[in-house]
């Protein structure tokens, strides 16, 4: 079966980090739970820039990772030639 990705880009204040570290954990255990992956990175010079991956085997399961109606746009798995 084909993996599912969404990707998602986030531009944090100072102020709202905190916050937005501790939604992270929150998300990650929820992805966790589906079976879902959940990966968050920072730009290198950009601080407070950061990027979510949330990979998991179907739709469904990106869909249960994230809060309702908020699921970024889906890409799909592809096997080359």
């Amino acid at each position: 079966m084909a993996r599912v990705l969404a990707m998602q880009e986030r531009l944090v204040a100072p102020v709202e980090r905190e916050a937005y570290m501790a939604h992270v954990a929150i998300r990650r255990a929820r992805a966790a739970a589906v079976p879902a992956h959940f990966w968050v990175f920072e730009h290198a010079t950009e601080s407070g820039r950061f990027v979510e991956f949330t990979e998991a085997a179907s739709d469904d399961a990106i869909a249960a990772a994230h809060e309702p109606d908020q699921t970024p746009g889906l890409w799909r798995e592809v096997q080359g030639g």
